[in-house]
């Protein structure tokens, strides 16, 4: 993508927000500018809101501006953010500093955590698929086996090796459609129910009825969101007691779909 990007003389953009710099760095790998929520899984805490923008020196573009093309993270900084006001709060700066001081060992446990939780819910009669990068089915594991790795890994002496890690961002598909899918999760009790994700407690939608809810159906079936599709980002918990939860709530469906069959 890099490469044919800059055939163009254009820059590659990569959003990186649920990976992190924890697991993946795009500029490593040719991008040119990537941006994260940093709202979300680089600081995890859920408190404010945060952005951050990182780019390459110089830039790729055919914008004739040199003062972008030099620097364009300097660019941003000192004219449409000064200028136009969208810059951090004194206090969320700090907020949002304070919690990536834990970033590699928080997505090192929460990527265990998941791995654990999808292979779970592999196995759970309750549940029609399971969509997590982790998982060797899954269609773009060989991929991320390629790009996503717990950084300074091979520097831990817990490793000591280069060590795969997939995130903390997985969904599944609830049996018996959307019916079911909303009675499981109306069910959960531990796992918070919300549109956010990476969060240090772990967080349910389904993006049918929620983010993905005015791209109308037939958008959703061109992006493969079906309307049984559960989206969990897995958080600080024991796995333990994120399994626990899911499991109470999947044994609902379950007895619900006993008996509708017996009727």
């Amino acid at each position: 993508m890099a490469d044919l990007a800059h055939s163009h003389d254009l820059p590659l953009i990569v959003d990186s927000t649920v990976a992190t710099p924890a697991l993946l760095r795009p500029i490593c790998h040719g991008a040119d500018i990537v941006v994260q929520s940093a709202t979300k899984t680089l600081t995890s805490s859920g408190f404010g809101v945060a952005g951050a923008v990182i780019a390459r020196s110089p830039l790729v573009t055919t914008i004739d501006n040199d003062d972008l093309k030099n620097n364009f993270a300097i660019y941003v900084k000192y004219l449409p953010n000064r200028d136009y006001g969208p810059n951090l709060h004194p206090l969320q700066a700090v907020m949002s500093l304070n919690d990536m001081r834990t970033l590699r060992t928080k997505i090192d446990r929460m990527s265990q955590s998941t791995m654990k939780v999808a292979r779970f819910l592999e196995q759970h009669p309750a549940v029609e698929s399971v969509q997590y990068l982790g998982l060797p089915n899954h269609p773009l594991h060989e991929l991320a086996s390629k790009y996503m790795w717990l950084v300074d890994a091979e520097h831990d002496e817990l490793y000591g090796k280069p060590v795969n890690r997939y995130g903390h961002l997985m969904s599944f598909c609830v049996k018996g459609g959307p019916e079911r899918a909303r009675e499981f999760f109306d069910g959960l009790q531990r796992i918070w129910r919300a549109t956010d994700l990476g969060r240090i407690k772990s967080v349910a939608t389904i993006p049918a009825i929620s983010t993905h809810l005015q791209q109308g159906e037939e958008g959703r079936q061109l992006a493969g969101i079906p309307p049984n599709l559960v989206r969990l980002c897995v958080g600080g918990e024991h796995p333990d007691d994120v399994i626990a939860d899911l499991d109470q709530a999947l044994h609902r469906v379950e007895s619900s779909t006993k008996a509708a069959v017996s009727s």
